[in-house]
């Protein structure tokens, strides 16, 4: 049930749903960008099922822009055609790092963390045979939000299971 109902003097009052609870921003397939990633690209990136991370290994220097905001930082999320996994920031991360494919808007100065949400699922489209078989996959562009260098931890759902791995952006991460 999405929301508690209490009764108290004969009065309804409905509470919100917990934030852990909801519904992903969904990236579907019309929302997505074309672009040759070059042979060999999956070696760079961060793969869990058919979700694959491009950008998100950095020893970037990151800002810290104070209390509550993030620079955006780009990672490029490309999923294996007719997928639909979710992503999702772990909740010991939640606190630093939030998803910002939401369509965040920022000028070089950092936005809220609140502007990002903390699950995203990214449907994919139907595969194109006409490519190259290396670049078949389905790119969504957009951001992480982090504050400060940090090692942010995701967790995929994909394939009736949930993987969780780690994204570094200016931290090392073990």
């Amino acid at each position: 049930m999405r929301a508690a109902i209490a009764l108290l003097l004969g009065l309804v009052v409905v509470m919100p749903a917990l934030a852990d609870e909801q519904e992903p921003y969904v990236r579907a397939c019309s929302t997505s960008q074309l672009g040759d990633l070059g042979e060999g690209w999956r070696e760079r990136a961060i793969v869990a099922g058919h979700v694959a991370f491009l950008g998100g290994n950095s020893r970037m220097a990151v800002e810290r822009l104070g209390p509550g905001r993030a620079m955006p930082l780009k990672v490029l999320v490309v999923v294996d055609a007719n997928a639909a996994p979710t992503v999702t920031i772990a909740p010991r991360s939640r606190a630093y790092a939030a998803l910002g494919y939401n369509g965040i808007h920022h000028n070089g100065t950092g936005v809220p963390l609140t502007d990002g949400t903390q699950s995203v699922r990214f449907q994919a489209c139907r595969p194109d045979r006409r490519r190259e078989p290396w670049n078949r996959g389905t790119q969504f562009g957009g951001y992480f939000l982090v504050v400060g260098a940090r090692c942010v931890r995701v967790d995929v759902a994909t394939q009736g299971k949930v993987l969780r791995r780690k994204l570094s952006f200016g931290a090392r991460c073990v």
